[in-house]
């Protein structure tokens, strides 16, 4: 079995990437409006928070493909 050798630890690139493209701010948010909608008492709402943010998050990935495609 063959490995990659790099120079840098994979993590930090990941992580770099990852912040990059937003996935760790579309994440947050989902979180931050679970804790909101439970916080006042709308616990059934969390469902349409997950599913926007479903959404959301195909779009910017789809988007993001798109653009890496181009180049």
């Amino acid at each position: 079995m063959s490995s990659i050798k790099t120079s840098e630890p994979l993590v930090l690139p990941v992580l770099r990437s990852l912040a990059h493209n937003g996935i760790v701010i579309r994440a947050l948010a989902l979180g931050l409006a679970t804790v909101v909608l439970i916080g006042v008492h709308h616990p059934t709402w969390v469902p349409y928070a997950v599913t926007v943010y479903a959404i959301w998050n195909a779009a910017a990935v789809t988007l993001n493909a798109a653009r890496a495609a181009r180049t």
